[in-house]
């Protein structure tokens, strides 16, 4: 049923029973649901166990789930009305020991269907209803595999008796039976099978079509305004397979508990096991001393790499294996640590209360009832409060945040895949679906070889000292295990013993111009980019590799990022991996550009190209040759070429993993040289584009400023630098994606208008045509042909919201200081990304915005919609959005005025205000320069805007020399105003 229960007021199921398999007196010690389960399962427990609920509502009843269904030998649990919306993670209601499968409802609150699975049990998506609301049921059917046997396992859940399904479920069933031998279906069908009426009978029909039996059971549906009735039903392929069945009363909603074992062998979840080293029991002295006494000197006498890198690695393992030797830890994982037996024992006295008031109805019997249950659900929420309370107080932020993901805030932790082939989506991850034709190739490294010599000096790679390397391992923050199984801490604790080593082992590498193999293996850990995952393309990969790799690429980088720096070889117009440029200053870039063009009568032409796998595709020949041409010497170019060649990586799952697959293109996943690699090779594009352009790593933007009466030779022009960058992209071997790709005319609303879109000459990319959009999305920003604004706003308005359900359900277990620590570090910065790009946002936008943080005070204070927040705002010592915004543009500003590694684009539009007065009008010299301006295009660019707020900041605060001062003073400047 589409409702909600009342907690407080009504009673949930009057008259259920429980049947078949289970029967209780008044006389019994009071049992929980888990009880009652754990014994009837305990009897067969290699047997499948399959139960349903309609749980009307997995957030309001999570603390019953966990107490229920954990550790109760249950296989699956089935949900119908889980209340679950896509703002919600999965962790947040997971229960241990299994994976949460979910088909939420959108566009409606109530809903949706879940599945509990056991983890271990492999499984796969077959089919699902839209997820979008519609006057129709839903439902989740999903392929289990067991022992090389197939089982279709569904819950299926019709919102109100009046829909017709009956066609639908037809089509389903006609679809999948056929394949099936072992089929389950349960749910709540809103038709009732004691009624002998039409429904009755087109469910019987339609499943006997289909050799489907519906198992017995008695009224599962039951509350004080309507009659008992048979809604929840249990559909089985072979009920001979069926050991027994029944009903259980479930003490949180108006249904009862259907449930059954299916005579299939399970095998049993081993408990996940971890191998960890026990490092706070080290003595400290005593390991230095043993580190200390090593003797390195075979390791210096091997001639190859590869060995010094092995008498390394097993050297620093065995010392380990003496002082802090790997020992196995089982992971337990307690359903529910709020819990407590008393609460256990109260739970069960009020399940025991509510079967006496259904057998026995009686004003006294359900007042004894609601005093337990409303007692029971007080202490629960108590005790879940103070369990928050005592994880979040007097730890450090590392193990904070570690416990806030794992209630399912903030970032996910990584999720379980099941039923992947590994070894598949280790091929999805390394083969790409396209490949350099050999003659491209060819020609274009010739045509490499042909630049000219270019006239500063050679790269070489320089030998490091041991201040260098100490420098490179404090660096890297990095705590993952790569394949040789050293970790950070353990290279830190023993750091002044391996020092010596490891400057002889990199400057080694240099000299023999050779790059250890162990450090060229990668594990890959898939995330999945959606809920329920069932395409190889539904995996995103994380590279896992060795850390002191990454050690000595940080050196590397240091060296490579200073020569290309000192000789300007990358492009000033890209933004990716370069100390103080970002997705902001780039976007600042191109709108402050339109903007000059609105300002200049002009419309712009923007188009955003989409490449395809860009860093995947790297061609290693193409890019030594791109190195060769910027001048590396032959040993620098031996070295990158033993670097990138000779490369695998395996697909790691828990205890899992896939075959090693050879890598034969594209720069290193997760390593520290990959971005400045990729930059190197993605900057000649540069050299084929007339248009303005800008790049942030692989996002390339072409630009266009054009009259309205040169609208068709600007496209012309467009159209030309399309077709170079596309002969570019296959001569390099990397792909562009038309279909993704973006472009649109913006300008004055005037201007714009005075152009008919429709009758602008199409743009190409490779034979496709490109669409003119009115929005289109750039580097997280949304862009529409007048820079409104407002589809971004609105875009601003759905995350925050989306964030903020996320929150608001554990709102009531958080301490004061972490609620502000999640608003300032998951909320606000979704308000303030890049709003130094709509400075011209409409008083109604920023009125919104405004709502958006006084959502979060909100959040903060526990309080309701319409309070008033304003005080609250000054206690949290909180800007109002505009004088926030106003902050951070001063702050940008201030770091490109004294920052040298800040943009020089946007470093070039600005300059001091020349002055002759006397001395005593000193102050004036910090002010900056206003550029002429017409219009109000021009004059809420940040170009201008932040020189008008730069220039009424007090001089005190102007003569600043450090961000920190100058932020804290800003803010108390507006703070005071």
């Amino acid at each position: 049923m589409d409702e909600v229960a009342d907690l407080n007021d009504s009673f949930f199921s009057c008259s259920s029973s429980d049947s078949f398999a289970s029967a209780d007196s008044d006389s019994s010690p009071p049992l929980t649901l888990h009880d009652k389960l754990f014994s009837l399962f305990s009897n067969d427990p290699k047997n499948l166990h399959v139960a349903h609920i309609n749980a009307q509502s997995v957030p309001g009843h999570y603390s019953d789930l966990l107490a229920s269904f954990s550790s109760a030998h249950l296989d699956a649990l089935l949900i119908s009305e889980s209340f679950l919306k896509p703002s919600l993670l999965s962790t947040q209601f997971s229960l241990p020991g299994f994976v949460l499968i979910r088909n939420d409802r959108t566009g409606k609150g109530g809903g949706g269907v879940a599945m509990y699975l056991r983890a271990g049990i492999p499984y796969k998506v077959i089919s699902s209803s839209p997820s979008l609301y519609s006057e129709s049921a839903e439902y989740l059917f999903i392929e289990i595999t067991i022992h090389h046997t197939n089982i279709l396992l569904a819950v299926f859940y019709s919102p109100n008796l009046h829909i017709d399904y009956f066609d639908s479920f037809d089509s389903i069933l006609s679809n999948l039976c056929p394949v099936y031998e072992h089929v389950i279906i349960m749910g709540d069908f809103n038709t009732c099978l004691i009624k002998n009426d039409s429904r009755t009978f087109k469910i019987n029909s339609l499943l006997s079509s289909y050799n489907l039996q519906i198992l017995p059971l008695s009224a599962t549906h039951n509350s004080p305004n309507c009659s008992p009735s048979l809604l929840d039903l249990m559909i089985v392929s072979s009920p001979d397979n069926v050991s027994y069945h029944g009903q259980l009363v479930a003490p949180f909603s108006y249904h009862d508990l259907i449930y059954l074992s299916y005579r299939i062998q399970v095998p049993r979840r081993r408990a996940q096991v971890l191998y960890l080293r026990n490092f706070k029991g080290i003595d400290l002295e005593e390991l230095r001393r043993d580190a200390g006494d090593i003797n390195w000197l075979p390791l210096a006498e091997c001639t190859n790499i590869d060995d010094k890198i092995e008498y390394l690695n097993s050297t620093i393992l065995n010392l380990f294996d003496q002082h802090a030797p790997v020992r196995q830890v089982k992971v337990r994982h307690d359903p529910a640590p709020w819990i407590s037996p008393q609460i256990k024992e109260l739970m069960a006295r009020r399940d025991k209360a509510k079967k006496r008031y259904k057998r026995r109805p009686s004003e006294l019997n359900l007042a004894y009832y609601k005093s337990l249950r409303n007692r029971c659900n007080h202490l629960c929420r108590d005790a879940r409060r103070r369990y928050f309370h005592d994880s979040l107080s007097n730890h450090n932020s590392s193990d904070i945040w570690k416990f806030l993901k794992s209630v399912g805030i903030g970032k996910s932790p990584v999720s379980q895949c099941k039923d992947v082939n590994l070894n598949d989506l280790n091929k999805h991850f390394s083969i790409l679906p396209f490949s350099l034709d050999p003659g491209v190739k060819t020609s274009t490294l010739d045509s490499l070889s042909r630049l000219p010599v270019p006239q500063y000096s050679l790269f070489n790679l320089c030998d490091v000292t041991e201040e260098d390397v100490k420098k490179s391992v404090l660096a890297i923050t990095s705590s993952a295990v790569g394949n040789d199984k050293l970790c950070s801490r353990m290279i830190t604790l023993i750091l002044s013993s391996l020092l010596p080593v490891l400057t002889h082992i990199f400057n080694y590498s240099f000299s023999s111009c050779s790059f250890p193999s162990a450090w060229k293996q990668a594990h890959i850990i898939p995330l999945p980019k959606t809920n329920n995952p069932t395409l190889l393309t539904h995996f995103r990969p994380i590279s896992i590799l060795p850390f002191l790799s990454k050690v000595f690429e940080h050196l590397v980088h240091k060296q490579l990022s200073f020569f290309l720096t000192s000789n300007s070889i990358i492009s000033p117009f890209q933004s990716g991996f370069r100390a103080g440029h970002s997705t902001v200053t780039a976007l600042l870039k191109v709108t402050d550009d339109i903007r000059w063009a609105m300002e200049n009568r002009c419309l712009t032409v923007l188009v955003l190209l989409d490449f395809s796998s860009a860093f995947n595709s790297v061609d290693f020949d193409i890019l030594l040759g791109i190195l060769k041409s910027i001048n590396f010497s032959s040993s620098a170019l031996t070295w990158f070429n033993s670097y990138l060649r000779g490369r695998s990586q395996c697909v790691r799952l828990q205890e899992s993993h896939s075959d090693w697959c050879n890598l034969t293109e594209g720069v290193p996943q997760g390593s520290v040289l990959s971005p400045i690699l990729f930059s190197i090779f993605i900057n000649s594009v540069i050299t084929v584009i007339s248009s303005s352009f800008h790049l942030y790593a692989d996002d390339l933007q072409l630009y266009r400023h054009f009259p309205v009466a040169d609208a068709n030779s600007a496209i012309a022009a467009m159209n030309r630098d399309l077709a170079c960058v596309s002969d570019w992209a296959k001569s390099f071997g990397l792909q562009i994606n038309p279909a993704k790709s973006q472009a649109m005319i913006i300008g004055s609303r005037f201007f714009r208008n005075a152009v008919d879109v429709t009758s602008l000459p199409p743009l190409y990319l490779d034979g496709v045509c490109i669409d003119y959009t009115v929005t289109a999305k750039d580097l997280g920003v949304t862009i529409d042909s007048n820079l409104s604004w407002s589809a971004h706003v609105n875009e601003v308005s759905r995350k925050v919201h989306f964030s903020m359900h996320t929150l608001r359900c554990l709102q009531n277990f958080l301490p004061l200081k972490t609620k502000i620590c999640l608003a300032q570090s998951l909320i606000q910065p979704i308000i303030d990304y890049a709003d130094a790009c709509y400075l011209d946002a409409t008083e109604e936008l920023l009125n919104k915005l405004e709502r958006l943080q006084n959502l979060c005070i909100r959040f903060v204070f526990g309080l309701r919609k319409y309070d008033h927040v304003s005080h609250l705002r000054k206690e949290l010592k909180w800007l109002p959005i505009r004088l926030r915004r106003n902050t951070r543009i001063l702050c940008l500003l201030f770091n490109i005025l004294h920052n040298p590694s800040y943009p020089p684009y946007l470093r070039e539009r600005f300059s001091y205000a020349r002055t002759n007065d006397a001395p005593c009008r000193s102050h004036l010299r910090t002010l900056l320069k206003v550029l002429p301006h017409k219009t109000d295009y021009y004059s809420y660019s940040f170009t201008i805007h932040a020189v008008r707020l730069w220039n009424s900041l007090p001089p005190s605060i102007r003569d600043i020399k450090t961000i920190s001062l100058f932020k804290k003073r800003v803010k108390e400047h507006y703070l005071s105003s």
